[in-house]
């Protein structure tokens, strides 16, 4: 019998829900291993009121990876304009909130809706420890919040490099997305938003050594345009020529 290829994406957002989209039409075992780090809009609630950690990423990967396509990608998306309390909520944020609340944990809350919706492959956060992601910038400024970073507003120069990223406090990686890098035979990074979706992996306590020791093929797929507030200016060319002693990078290019 064939080995089936085991294919792990480290990201988070829209870069890695159009990622799964195109993997699921291959025979592959797909793993999506996501930051939790996002702290705006209806994931500031979750987290602040009920305490969980943001779930707009679970219910992207949710939607790439159903069998289900009918009016799922809408329905999880969709976000409340009315009602005190209910308006900018996302009703796939709700719903994760609530099969929580059943089940009394959100890690089993994701298998459940897994079951319910017929997905293919599996989702997993990276941590589920409790952080907010931390730029410091080539000025020494810091900036808290992943959603502060991504959007910065009109006081912060978005020209300005990130020069150091961390997590307050410390986020641990969970032994079931470590296992899944040491068993993945390709681990994708990207594409995405390259500080906050795809680097907020990598300073997760525990994450550069199971890449060190996973004997995976590394790909990092990047997007074709540079962002302000992360990667103003930014060029793929170092990539190229810059070797590191603990992995080798195959770069591709993939335009959202």
């Amino acid at each position: 019998m064939s080995h089936t290829p085991k294919v792990a994406v480290l990201g988070g957002g829209t870069g890695t829900f159009m990622m799964l989209l195109a993997l699921k039409q291959l025979p592959v075992e797909i793993t999506a291993i996501l930051t939790m780090v996002d702290d705006g809009g209806s994931n500031r609630v979750l987290r602040d009121q009920f305490g969980l950690l943001p779930s707009s990423g679970i219910t992207q990967c949710i939607v790439a990876l159903s069998e289900n396509q009918s009016l799922l990608r809408e329905l999880m998306s969709y976000r409340f304009h009315q009602g005190e309390g209910l308006s900018g909520m996302r009703f796939g944020n709700l719903f994760i909130a609530a099969i929580t609340d059943i089940v009394g944990s959100q890690k089993q809350a994701i298998e459940e809706a897994k079951k319910l919706l017929q997905v293919k492959g599996n989702i997993l956060p990276i941590s589920y420890d409790d952080v907010r992601l931390v730029a410091k910038y080539e000025d020494g400024s810091e900036i808290r919040g992943e959603h502060s970073i991504d959007e910065p507003d009109d006081a912060h120069d978005g020209t300005m490099k990130i020069v150091d990223l961390r997590t307050e406090p410390e986020a641990t990686l969970s032994e079931d997305a470590r296992q899944a890098i040491l068993e993945a035979d390709f681990v994708i990074f990207g594409p995405g938003d390259f500080y906050t979706n795809t680097v907020a992996n990598f300073v997760v306590k525990g994450v550069p050594e199971a890449l060190h020791e996973s004997t995976a093929k590394k790909m990092f797929f990047t997007n074709l345009m540079t962002k302000y507030g992360e990667t103003y200016g930014y060029s793929v060319k170092p990539f190229w020529t810059r070797s590191t002693a603990t992995m080798r990078w195959k770069i591709w290019t993939m335009s959202l």
